[in-house]
């Protein structure tokens, strides 16, 4: 009878305290006569016991009173500091009346006489009963709270009070129902004294401690608690729900709102149903309600299926996660609503729940509307077949995508970041030593007389490395995003058709140049001549993965962010983008290699073949024009390069034509002042300067060039030739202001391999900034200094 009253599906696990082999026996022998099997494990000591001690994995303890070194009050108390509910039944020859009660006292569940062993089996029963009902009365009690806690919030059923609590001007509204329910008339004042001077003596400090926490910065704002009010219009004490939200502004509560609902009806519900269960048939009309109540109410899909799968019972859910009726899924098989890929192991799940209780499993499941929900499944094996809770974890299956993707980008992103600075700062050093380099093998060049043919062509090969190097460096500034563009607004489509006839001689004839181009095209903001560097490294990047020929296809579009808001990053601005799409039915990428493909460097061709800076280039002109770039590609199915590109909406400058030059205006005549800290670069600027035909003047750093402006009479200096990065604590942009309010009519021209920030932010170069960079040789120079000389407009 004590077996099937516990219903066990395994044997009961029980730690028996006993230095007696005999009375082990013994009490073993009555467990097995009443049919109860245990899966004993026996302590005689302090430290066995200690040892053996895992509630977690004990049904229930036997101990004597009495031990050699040990006793069992002292055991118990050990028990109760790790487990209070674990059942401990005390088994002693010796225990009288005082000592049963204060045992009882200190939490043991009963205790039985060694002379009265029948009666241990029913001992057992009701104590693995007691706590089984213990334990499902508290999980269904809080369930209870959980659910009227929510309920009413959700609700706007009419017995709800509204108040607003203005913490920065300390005031406190009611609404006329949360008047009526504190008794307060719809004339008289309410503050936030009135408010706790109602409250219950013995709740006010919890309902006070309680409103701060959740005003306090950091918290979750939120705010539930339930307090008793004495009402003033008759003295009534009220039971009242209080559920609100704090909300903040920089740290600091702004407002906090709330309702309140009149609860005592409920509260003297509880206060009967705590007395109702008190018997047993209380208890179990409670359970049977409360799981009725749980099975209507919970998010989660409950369901009943036999020992084949085929469902029997589900609850509401299934209707509000997966659109089914309820009375349209009883009798069909779980695993008709489930994912082919997913079958194997839902069917091995069912098997394995009829068995033993199953570690949760995830399946997708068809809903009504044919898409697919992924549920979590944990089944358990029941008298009347097997017992699923499944939970809809589709968005955290999304959401854990979207994260990894995310912190994929991140990293991309900070590799990428990391890389540029270094290659910026290489760059910036590298063009200094390039306009040494580069500006005497020009001077070279010139000077050489014709007769020295070996000679000539020796400087013209270095010239030429010379310059490739510049190219390279050119490259990295790029990468890096340290370049200066001179965006301007741009037509992508008359920009392509004027490369397309240079890039079918550069691509040769076995590969096919096909442009698709949107003939409402909106203009982009950009830079003109690093937009045709870039398509070129792209198409000579595209004739390499096709060295037997194939076709290169050009396409523009536009794309509004709005209607694509997943396909950019989180930081760039939202608006319309400009589109230029290059693919080649190439060689493709691997992943290993597209993984890598936007690295400077980064290169699969052979050694001298390529610089491995083609696509870095695009990558960092484009990120620097505020667009961004992605690359898709598959091993011999070619290579997808997509750009986009912030759409231009100002203004359009309508172009003059050139004006031709007077002689008078060709004429050189000026006096230059040159600053430059590199005394190699300097002195060959300055006689390259004075060749030109200007009058020369020259200065190491910010400090020493005003010393020479201030010895200048104004206006005999036309124009100051400085570079931008200078030591002496003054930069080029810092020494052109102040040189400027000493000559306000000077022009400035501003030198640099790497202008930094001083001159260029977000990439681009400031209004009215004229730059050359480095390395120049004199016909540049030349030019650029004409430019500024002849500017008008008041630009620097």
């Amino acid at each position: 009878m004590a077996a099937e009253a516990l219903n066990l599906q395994r044997p009961l696990r029980v730690l028996l305290l006993e230095d007696s082999d005999i009375d082990a026996e013994l009490l073993l022998g009555h467990l097995s006569k009443a049919g109860i099997g245990c899966d004993l494990e026996r302590a005689t000591n302090r430290e066995e016991f200690l040892n053996a001690l895992r509630p977690a994995e004990l049904d229930i303890i036997l101990a004597d009173y009495s031990l050699p070194d040990f006793d069992g009050l002292t055991a118990l108390d050990m028990v109760r500091e790790q487990s209070p509910d674990l059942p401990f039944i005390f088994v002693s020859g010796v225990v009288g009346e005082e000592f049963a009660i204060n045992a009882l006292r200190r939490g043991a569940t009963d205790y039985v006489m060694k002379r009265g062993l029948n009666r241990l089996p029913a001992a057992v029963d009701r104590a693995i009963s007691e706590a089984r009902e213990k334990q499902d009365r508290l999980r269904a009690e809080q369930a209870l709270r959980v659910s009227e806690s929510s309920t009413q919030l959700a609700l706007d059923a009419a017995g709800l009070g509204k108040w607003e609590y203005d913490p920065v001007a300390d005031t406190l509204h009611w609404d006329a129902r949360c008047r009526e329910l504190f008794g307060l008339s719809t004339s008289e004042s309410v503050d936030h004294d009135r408010f706790f001077a109602q409250c219950h003596a013995l709740d006010r400090e919890r309902i006070e401690r309680a409103l701060r926490v959740a005003m306090a910065p950091g918290s979750t704002g939120e705010v539930a608690e339930e307090c008793r009010v004495m009402r003033r219009t008759d003295g009534d004490e009220r039971w009242l729900s209080l559920v609100g939200r704090a909300f903040f502004e920089d740290g600091a509560c702004t407002r906090f709102v709330g309702v309140v609902a009149d609860i005592t009806q409920r509260k003297h519900q509880e206060a009967d149903l705590q007395e109702l269960n008190q018997t047993l048939k209380a208890r179990v009309a409670h359970q049977i309600a409360e799981r009725d109540y749980l099975w209507q109410l919970s998010r989660d899909l409950l369901a009943v299926t036999d020992a084949a799968g085929v469902l029997i019972e589900i609850n509401p859910a299934w209707e509000s996660a997966l659109g089914y009726r309820l009375d349209a899924v009883p009798g069909r098989q779980l695993e008709s609503f489930v994912h082919p890929d997913d079958l194997f192991i839902t069917r091995e799940a069912i098997v394995r729940t009829m068995h033993e209780t199953l570690r949760p499993f995830e399946c997708r499941m068809r809903s009504a509307n044919g898409t697919y929900r992924s549920i979590s499944w944990s089944a358990t094996p029941g008298h009347a077949g097997i017992y699923l809770v499944g939970r809809d974890v589709t968005e955290d299956r999304e959401a854990q995508a979207r994260l990894a993707q995310t912190q994929e980008a991140l990293r991309q992103s900070q590799k990428m970041e990391a890389v540029g600075q270094l290659t910026g700062g290489v760059a910036h050093d590298f063009n200094n030593l390039l306009q040494i380099v580069v500006g005497n093998l020009e001077t070279l060049q010139r000077k050489l007389p014709t007769e020295l043919p070996r000679l000539r062509r020796a400087a013209d090969h270095a010239m030429a490395g010379a310059r490739r190097a510049a190219n390279l460096t050119q490259h990295l500034l790029a990468f890096s995003r340290r370049q200066p563009l001179d965006p301007r607004p741009v037509a992508i489509n008359q920009l392509v058709e004027n490369i397309s006839e240079m890039l079918r001689r550069t691509l040769g004839e076995l590969i096919e140049v096909h442009t698709e181009m949107d003939t409402e095209l909106w203009l982009a903001e950009i830079d003109e001549n690093q937009l045709e560097v870039a398509l070129l490294n792209l198409a000579v990047n595209a004739r390499d993965a096709m060295s037997e020929g194939g076709r290169l296809s050009i396409e523009t579009f536009n794309v509004d962010f709005n209607a694509l808001p997943n396909l950019f990053d989180a930081e760039i601005s939202e608006g319309d983008f400009v589109v230029l799409r290059v693919l080649d039915t190439g060689s493709g990428m691997t992943p290993e290699v597209l993984a890598h493909a936007f690295e400077p460097f980064y290169t699969t061709k052979g050694i001298g073949q390529g610089t491995g800076l083609g696509l870095s280039q695009v990558y960092g002109f484009v990120t620097q024009s505020g667009g961004q770039v992605r690359i898709t590609s598959q091993a011999g199915l070619g290579t997808q390069i997509t750009m986009y590109f912030p759409r231009y909406t100002g203004p359009i400058a309508t172009a003059d034509g050139p004006i031709a030059a007077t002689e008078d205006e060709q004429q050189v005549t000026g006096t230059i002042l040159v600053v430059e800290d590199d005394p190699d670069v300097r002195g060959y600027t300055v006689e390259t300067v004075r060749e030109l035909g200007y009058e020369v003047l020259e200065a190491r750093d910010g400090p020493s060039a005003l010393k020479v402006l201030n010895h200048a009479p104004r206006g005999t200096v036309d124009l100051l030739f400085t570079d931008v990065v200078l030591p002496g604590g003054m930069d080029g942009q810092q020494l052109a202001r102040a040189a400027s309010e000493q000559h306000p009519s000077l022009k400035v021209l501003f030198a640099s391999g790497y202008p930094r920030d001083a001159i260029v932010h977000h990439g681009r170069l400031d209004p009215g900034v004229q730059l050359i960079p480095k390395p120049f040789v004199q016909d540049e120079l030349a030019a650029r200094l004409r430019q500024v000389l002849d500017d008008n407009s008041g630009n620097r």
